[in-house]
């Protein structure tokens, strides 16, 4: 789309379009992010699109919800959780699973600022 256009620009649209176009089928989408509730979701002025614990439905499922918005693509929710950023960024799952269970019980719920989306690319 050229700069120009007057055409309105979703970029969170444009964002998840790329995401599905680069990934193989089944291919998955690793993300952690800032969400609402957090001041985290809020603080960088960036953040024009706040996510939520069901931002992901908008581009799950047989018909998502994103399509008369422009999405071409289609997601299979995997995971999709609050999260503490550091623990989340641990690739061995054993490790996450550990902390989770750990965290979860000793830390209060709004330590978890951010939200883990994991999700698989469904294309044919």
């Amino acid at each position: 789309m050229s700069l120009s256009s007057k055409q309105t620009r979703l970029p969170f649209i444009e964002l998840m379009n790329e995401i599905w176009r680069v990934l193989k089928p089944n291919g998955i989408f690793y993300a952690v992010t800032p969400a609402y509730p957090a001041a985290a979701a809020f603080q960088d002025p960036t953040h024009v699109s706040i996510i939520t614990q069901k931002t992901h439905e908008y581009f799950c499922g047989h018909n998502p919800g994103a399509n008369i918005y422009g999405f071409l693509g289609k997601f299979e929710a995997l995971r999709v959780e609050f999260v503490i950023p550091k623990v989340a960024l641990t690739a061995d799952k054993s490790v996450q699973k550990f902390f989770y269970k750990f965290t979860r019980k000793i830390i209060s719920p709004r330590r978890f600022s951010h939200l883990l989306w994991e999700l698989k690319a469904k294309k044919m």
